[in-house]
């Protein structure tokens, strides 16, 4: 994008599609729980059940038609958790299609919905019983990793031991936990346990993994190894890997090649805005803000997301309408801080970039420390650095940013941020070699 803010901003939208995938795992959560539920009662049968007009019908082909299944899909499971109220795994049923649905609109109130079904499934459940693992996946998208890490111990003590397959995806979920805590180590040794139980359930967080430390090559093999172990992917599944390959190649400032790779994901699933947020961030880099303006107008007002809000008043304020972009940043501002009260820590990493972008280096500050204690990982202690820089505590910024540099984390922003933060220090030679790391890795950045 146009200035470093909305770069953030950019970098910021490109996690978050990690954060979906391990959302569609919790799916795995329901069928696992028929398996283990020893007070399951018959479904009820007086249920009204919508028709659905897809059945037999295969895949949905577009994000539209995913979102009127999903619609159908969630009336459904609401009716049979009304009929049967007593049964906690009408109510995990009725979550996991609120949190399937979360997964394509990445609407807060879709997940406040199915953490409200979650604990109606918890309220009814005999003690020591209920859906842990799903309830794990939901606080770890939430980005609450405490939280996220009980759920996960609850099922060691389940008198029937999951299958390989939900052991190996409780122990990747470990694995994700040790990652976001800043455990490198410790979260590829879980994914080797994964691995051991179900070879090649841990493909895709080591793509994630190796993008982060600097193996971009590697995590591309990764991505490959994981899209072979679908039998029949979906035209969704198969955009987004043709997504996830854009990001690495966004990455690595390889911008024709990114917009490939985004074009054909939204070829093969039309509509779905965070595959076109992604266009609009390529339009803004190679200086197509016309167009990329007016993408992002129609992802507003489909979505309503702060960030995309954001995004729009960064390339309004760089043309020179800076009344417009105060309009639009006032109005993110009131949404950011609806998700805040909502879910705060998984705003937190989010809104530090509209702080920054207002020039409000207090509230990114004070973003950017919550946002590092919910989930000390490499990407929040370089913004808590740039927050500190941003706020002249530059020998605290590069007391912090030098843990990162001594890390496995090897990614652009930190040797900008590295380069920026050692040149306010008066190291200009330093900042030299740091701002040369990072145009080596990324040379628009």
């Amino acid at each position: 994008m146009a200035s470093a803010s909305a770069a953030e901003r950019g970098l910021a939208a490109r996690l978050a599609p990690w954060k979906w995938w391990i959302m569609a795992l919790a799916v795995l959560a329901g069928v696992w729980a028929l398996d283990v539920w020893n007070n399951a009662r018959p479904l009820p049968e007086a249920i009204d059940w919508q028709p659905s007009p897809f059945s037999g019908s295969g895949p949905p082909l577009s994000y539209a038609e995913a979102i009127r299944r999903s619609d159908i899909a969630i009336a459904n499971a609401r009716a049979a958790a009304e009929a049967g109220g007593d049964q906690w795994l009408m109510h995990e049923i009725h979550a996991s299609e609120l949190m399937a649905r979360a997964q394509l609109t990445g609407d807060y109130r879709d997940y406040a919905a199915a953490e409200a079904a979650l604990d109606q499934a918890f309220a009814v459940a005999v003690r020591g019983s209920g859906p842990h693992l799903m309830r794990a996946a939901l606080d770890f998208s939430m980005h609450r990793l405490a939280a996220a890490e009980a759920q996960l111990a609850a099922t060691d003590g389940y008198a029937v031991p999951p299958d390989p397959g939900d052991r190996a995806e409780i122990a990747a979920m470990r694995g994700d936990i040790a990652f976001y805590r800043g455990d490198y180590d410790k979260a590829w040794a879980l994914y080797d346990t994964a691995d051991r139980l179900v070879p090649g359930s841990a493909h895709f967080r080591r793509a994630i993994f190796a993008a982060r430390t600097g193996k971009v090559d590697l995590a591309d093999a990764y991505l490959a190894e994981a899209e072979k172990g679908y039998r029949s992917p979906t035209p969704q599944t198969r955009s987004y890997m043709q997504l996830q390959r854009g990001i690495l190649d966004l990455d690595r400032g390889r911008l024709d090649d990114a917009m490939v790779h985004f074009r054909e994901a939204d070829r093969l699933f039309p509509g779905r805005w965070l595959i076109e947020e992604h266009i609009a961030e390529v339009l803004t880099l190679q200086g197509r803000t016309g167009q990329a303006e007016k993408l992002y107008r129609d992802i507003v007002k489909r979505t309503g997301h702060p960030e995309f809000i954001d995004a729009l008043a960064a390339i309004v304020e760089a043309r020179g309408d800076k009344a417009e972009a105060r309009r639009l940043y006032a109005r993110s501002s009131k949404i950011w801080a609806e998700r805040l009260k909502l879910f705060p820590e998984a705003t937190y990493g989010h809104a530090i970039d509209h702080c920054m972008a207002r020039r409000d280096w207090a509230c990114a500050l004070r973003l950017a420390e919550a946002n590092h204690q919910a989930r000390p990982y490499g990407e929040a202690k370089i913004k808590l650095a740039a927050a500190l820089l941003a706020n002249r505590r530059i020998d605290e910024a590069r007391a912090l940013i030098d843990t990162v540099l001594a890390s496995r984390w090897r990614t652009h922003d930190l040797f900008t941020t590295a380069a920026q933060i050692y040149a306010a220090s008066g190291l200009s030679r330093q900042a030299e070699r740091y701002r040369s790391i990072a145009r080596s890795m990324n040379p628009i950045a």
